[in-house]
This record gives C-alpha cells, structure tokens and sequence, in this order.
C-alpha cells in the first residue's frame, strides 16, 4: 500500500486574523486538512526551546488574512469556466495561455462593437430628440417629409451657427423654427408652417392639372389625325388633291383650336396659381412681421 507523502506547515497569525485566515486556507483545494494535534502528538513534530534551535522558534513570517473572495464572484468564475468548456488543468482551476488570449481578443472585438454601437445609438438618441421636440409642439413630420416643392433639415444648431443665421435672415430663403421650451415664437411659425402646407398644396394641384390638360391635347391631336388619314383613305384618287387641301385646311383649323384653346387654358391656370400664391405669401409675411 503506497503511502503519500505528508508536508506539515506550521502556521502562525495574529489572533484577531486567525479565523479569517483558516477560513480561506480551508477553502484552497490544492490542500488536505489533517488533525495536527493528533499528528504532532504521535510522530513528535513539535520543536523544543533550546540554544540550538532558537533561530526555528522565532523565524515564522507573521501572515495576515487576505480578503475574503465574494462567493457570487465564485460563481460567475464558474460559470464562465463552463461558458468556455474549461477542464481543471494539473495546476489546478487555471486558464491556460492560449485560452486567456482567445478570452482577451474575444473581449476586445466586443468592446469595439461595443463602442460601435454606443455611437449608433447617440445618433439615434440625437434623432428621437428632434423627433420629440417636433412631437412635442404637435408639428407633423410626415407632412413636412411629404411636401414637393419646399426641401427641409432637421438637427441642432451651434451657437456660432445660429449666429450666422441670425444675421442673414434676410438673405435666406427659408423658414427657421426653433423649437425649445417656452418659445414666444412658436405660434407664428407654425402658422408659417401652415402656409407653406398650402402652398405646396396648390402648387402641386397646378402642376397636376397642367399634366392632365397637356396629355388630354396630345390625345386630342393624334385622333384628330388619324380621323383625318381614314377619311383621306376613303376618298377616291381623282379627287385626292382636293381632299388632301381640304384635309390641310381642316388640319390646320384644329390646330387652331387647339392652340387656342390650349393658351386659354393655360392663361386661366396661371391666373389662379397667381391668385393663391400672392395671397398665401401675403399672408405668410403679414403672420411672421405680426
């Protein structure tokens, strides 16, 4: 029967650390408690005070207890050690090398990502912000995204610009609100806003209307046309130069008409677009003068 091989250490500490001292000696699973006394009283380990072997009496380091280790940290070691599949090396529960530099360069990607992501969401915390401040005054972004005619930005104005656009108000062909708490002027840009709404609206009703009346002429044309092709067709060949005059004639009458009609039309479209813009301008100043 082998027999192991014992080394007994003979430990010594303050009083007041005693306790705390074994408590984190026991929990080192790299040693095996036995009953000292009962040890030291069969084998005689104990070392007697004389002149010779006073030095071994009196050379012991004086060991302090070192700070007890979070049992919940215990745990989350472990549960690593799983995460990683980890098996208790010769040394004890230790992270090899190779190992501790995949963990370190797994650890470094995601703190890159980390940083990436912090930086998305600052830029989208930035962007809900605007979003809550247009909320907050009840001001539409999907109808300001959806105008045709007017183009818009949104975002935080510097101090140096807000400076600049101060001064040049004039010279900028733009409507600015600000939005920010108890803002005096609010009111009337909104209403700036509003008519903006509505002269985009007619603007675009305008534009519409022209399309409708220029593809309803071209139509117009081409049928003409080919009517009088057909008629030119159906008529005999001794009288085809005749036809064809009359055929030129009556051609050049519609197009007459149409022109006509055409300029008429567009005249009366004009006039409209002219009334509504330079009543809506009007307004918009008389709103943001007031």
């Amino acid at each position: 029967m082998a027999v192991e091989k014992m080394h007994l250490v003979n430990i010594m500490a303050k009083l007041e650390n005693l306790d705390d001292f074994l408590d984190d000696l026991i929990n080192i699973d790299e040693f095996d408690q036995v009953d000292a006394f009962r040890q030291v009283q069969n084998r005689e380990f104990s070392i007697k005070a004389s002149e010779e072997n006073i030095d071994k009496t009196e050379d012991f380091n004086e060991l302090d207890s070192f700070e007890k280790i979070d049992s919940t940290f215990i745990k989350n070691l472990e549960d690593i050690k799983e995460f990683l599949n980890l098996e208790d090396s010769d040394n004890g529960k230790r992270i090899n090398d190779e190992k501790l530099k995949n963990l370190l360069k797994m650890l470094e990607d995601n703190i890159e990502k980390k940083k990436e992501l912090e930086e998305r969401n600052k830029k989208l915390e930035e962007y809900i912000n605007n979003l809550q401040a247009l909320e907050n005054e009840e001001i539409n972004i999907n109808k300001i995204t959806n105008l045709n005619y007017f183009n818009y930005r949104l975002g935080e104005v510097s101090k140096d610009g807000r400076f600049i656009l101060k001064n040049n108000y004039e010279s900028i062909p733009s409507l600015i609100i600000h939005l920010q708490k108890n803002d005096p002027n609010i009111k009337t840009n909104k209403e700036a806003l509003k008519s903006i709404y509505s002269i985009d609206d007619e603007t675009t009703k305008l534009r519409n209307d022209t399309d409708v009346i220029l593809k309803n002429e071209k139509e117009n044309v081409n049928k003409v046309s080919l009517e009088l092709n057909k008629n030119y067709d159906s008529k005999t060949k001794d009288d085809s130069n005749k036809i064809y005059d009359d055929i030129l004639k009556e051609a050049d009458y519609k197009k007459k008409e149409i022109e006509e009609f055409y300029e008429e039309q567009k005249l009366e479209s004009k006039k409209v677009f002219n009334e509504k813009k330079d009543k809506l301008v009007k307004e918009f100043f008389e709103k943001i003068i007031d």
